[in-house]
């Protein structure tokens, strides 16, 4: 039996809303927030903003980024959240409850410590104008890039 093509998260975005019309979409964290398996789950998107769900399986993490043109905010529904920054004191665990804004183009890393699933509600903008890339990785950044080559040079 062929397998079935995997579903667009966007385009089926409609069915998770109990109700929409042209300035409003509902929709419902508690019902929509899965926790069997690691998910993005996007909830409502107009122009210029958007509310998604994602959860992280134990252990599960990113990558050191940031968005060029997109601020988030991470909302803890479940679990806990680990939170990491290239600035000193930016490391914070966030537990149900709790949230982060960050700041559009400011570097960050997602980490589910454990012990259970961690499911959040992220609110993004979404730039009028797209950036050449979405997402920038730190590693790929001129500071990163000088962080690394320094790191490399005290281990010769």
């Amino acid at each position: 039996m062929a397998e079935q093509p995997r579903e667009n998260p966007r385009e089926s975005m409609p069915k998770r809303q109990s109700f929409r019309s042209k300035g409003w979409q509902v929709s419902n964290i508690e019902r929509w927030g899965e926790t069997e398996h690691s998910a993005f789950v996007p909830l409502t998107e107009h122009d210029e903003s958007a509310v998604i769900l994602n959860c992280y399986q134990p252990g599960q993490h990113d990558e050191m980024h940031a968005h060029p043109k997109e601020e988030h905010v991470f909302v803890v529904w479940k679990g806990k959240l680990h939170l990491t920054g290239v600035e000193d004191g930016e490391d914070l665990t966030l537990g149900a409850g709790e949230f982060v804004h960050i700041d559009a183009g400011y570097y960050y890393r997602l980490h589910n410590p454990g012990p259970d699933p961690a499911v959040y509600c992220q609110f993004r903008t979404v730039p009028a104008k797209q950036p050449k890339r979405r997402i920038v990785f730190f590693e790929e950044s001129a500071r990163g890039k000088r962080e690394a080559a320094a790191a490399k040079a005290q281990t010769k």
